[in-house]
This record gives C-alpha cells, sequence and structure tokens, in this order.
C-alpha cells in the first residue's frame, strides 16, 4: 500500500520544539473541516487511522486519537504557531492528534470499537503519550475501523 499523505507531505522540521495545546484564546473541541488536498483528490484523517511520522527511518504505527478544531496556523508553539515556527507546514493544515498504538492497545484495548475521538486531557491525565502533528508529516498507513471498505 502506497502511503496517503495528509496534506502535502512536507519534511518534518529539525526542531520540533514542544507543541503546546492551546489554540489562542478559543477551545479546541469543536469539529474541523477536515479536507486536505491530496493529488489523488480530498483526502481526510479520521479516528483510528493508523499513521507514520513521514521520512522517519524505523517509524512507530501512531493512531489518530483526536482531530481539533484548529488549523496549524492557529496552534501555538514555541511563543509562535507552528505555521511562524515552521515555514514549511502549511498555514491551513489540519491539527493531528496521535497515540502510539502499543500504548493505546494497553489503555484501551477496545479502541477499534469506538466511533468517537478521545478527549487529548483524557489520555493525558492517566498517563497517555500524545504527540501533535500538522497532518501534512503524516502518512496513512492504515485505514481506520470507520472508513468505508
Amino acid at each position: 500500500m502506497t502511503p496517503r499523505k495528509g496534506g502535502g507531505g512536507q519534511s518534518p522540521p529539525d526542531d520540533e520544539g514542544r507543541i503546546v495545546q492551546t489554540a489562542g484564546d478559543e477551545p479546541i473541541n469543536a469539529s474541523l473541516d477536515r479536507s486536505t488536498e491530496y493529488q489523488e483528490g480530498e483526502f481526510q484523517f479520521v479516528y483510528g487511522d493508523i499513521v507514520h511520522k513521514e521520512r522517519e527511518e524505523n517509524p512507530e504505527d501512531l493512531v489518530v486519537v483526536n482531530l481539533p478544531d484548529v488549523p496549524a496556523n492557529r496552534w501555538q508553539a514555541n511563543g509562535g504557531t507552528w505555521s511562524t515556527e515552521n515555514p514549511t507546514y502549511r498555514p491551513d493544515d489540519q491539527v493531528v492528534i496521535v497515540v502510539p498504538l502499543s500504548e493505546l492497545n494497553e489503555y484501551m484495548p477496545d479502541w477499534d470499537e469506538r466511533k468517537e475521538e478521545i478527549p487529548r486531557d483524557q489520555l493525558e491525565d492517566v498517563g497517555v503519550t500524545t504527540l501533535t502533528y500538522p497532518g501534512g508529516i503524516l502518512d496513512l498507513v492504515e485505514p481506520s475501523h470507520l472508513r468505508d471498505s
């Protein structure tokens, strides 16, 4: 299977820094129009997609657990936004919160039976690692159980 790009396939930054979970003064609980450009037409990540961070030698399986209603140009990182901190990120890229598959299997073995996203704070409260990336640096490697076959 050829990996699908989540939003343009930009290169990852040399130093990602710490990602802050705020989006200016707005909450991040609503739904985002998850459309992102892809060569073969419209593509969007959904809860349960298994992704890899692009260009990693030994990529770890990551599960999409949450898709905040904040584009990359409004997601705070290192005192700026992703777009100002790393110009290779598209300003309108969707923000994607992922969890390592091994950790999610341990914490919530039935995650692949859920239909709704898992709140980031729920995962962090129990010590599950959450990672936040712009969709453009993630490759879809296994479609979610929620996608049409």
